[in-house]
């Protein structure tokens, strides 16, 4: 048995948003997180551990949250978790498995202000 990291990979969250708002993401990734302690009934071979180990959110390059999971949970993880909308930019995020394998999905949140135009994360002055 062998597992891959080129599964569904899910990013879930409000596309345009105002400044100051807070934002749920929703993720969910589709893999067994074998545990390494199963046993086929008829080899008697224990399947190794491959699970998802780590996850890490970035919103603008910074991380905004992470995670480092076990043998405990459960198969296709789903993951929420807030941010607090400054301005637009890129939303994305890593899982990483026991093999070092990564993969990622990414998206991208509107932010607008209350005149209705958008907040964009460039800084300069005149």
């Amino acid at each position: 048995m062998f597992l891959k990291m080129e599964k569904l990979r899910r990013l879930k969250y409000k596309k345009i948003v105002k400044v100051g708002e807070n934002v749920k993401i929703k993720t969910l990734a589709e893999h067994e997180m074998e545990t390494g302690v199963r046993r086929d009934n008829i080899t008697g071979i224990i399947y190794p551990r491959l699970i998802i180990q780590s996850v890490i959110a970035k919103y603008n390059g910074k991380i905004v949250f992470k995670a480092n999971w076990f043998s405990g949970v459960s198969a296709n993880p789903y993951l929420a978790f807030y941010i607090t909308a400054k301005e637009s930019g890129l939303i994305e995020i890593e899982w990483k498995d026991d093999h070092a394998t990564t993969s990622y999905k990414r998206g991208y949140l509107k932010v607008i202000n209350e005149k209705g135009n958008e907040v964009l994360p460039v800084k300069y002055d005149l």
